[in-house]
């Protein structure tokens, strides 16, 4: 059984009285980095609603271009293994192993960073 509220309700409630209650007294000078941590909650809201699925996707479009068959991995692993997957694409990348067909690296690329920014900035993709 799951307590109430969860994470990412708490983080919202707590976000919310920040910005109604404690961002009006702060002092001008520290406006600016309450409102960076304002935006860290919501960003680290969304990252909680999104669970692991654009990591998924993520690591299964690399495996796809390293020609790597699918196989779950979830949490650390996960992460893990993403890693590993950008170190590599990064190496060939640079090695100019996409130099005469990148447009697969291209659609992956594009795909993953639409996918940070809906976490991030999801204004940033109004401008598709």
């Amino acid at each position: 059984m799951r307590n109430q509220p969860d994470a990412r309700e708490l983080l919202g409630i707590a976000r919310e009285t920040f910005i109604a209650r404690i961002l009006p007294a702060l002092p001008e000078d520290l406006r600016y980095t309450a409102l960076m941590v304002a935006n860290a909650m919501v960003i680290a809201r969304r990252e909680i609603e999104a669970g692991e699925e654009s990591a998924q996707s993520e690591l299964t479009r690399l495996r796809g271009l390293f020609g790597e068959s699918a196989h779950d991995v979830h949490g650390f692993d996960l992460h893990s293994a993403l890693a590993d997957r950008n170190r590599r694409l990064a190496r060939d990348i640079r090695a100019g192993r996409y130099e005469s067909d990148n447009s697969a690296v291209l659609a992956h690329l594009r795909r993953t960073v639409e996918e940070k920014l809906a976490v991030s900035n999801p204004k940033g993709l109004s401008g598709k």
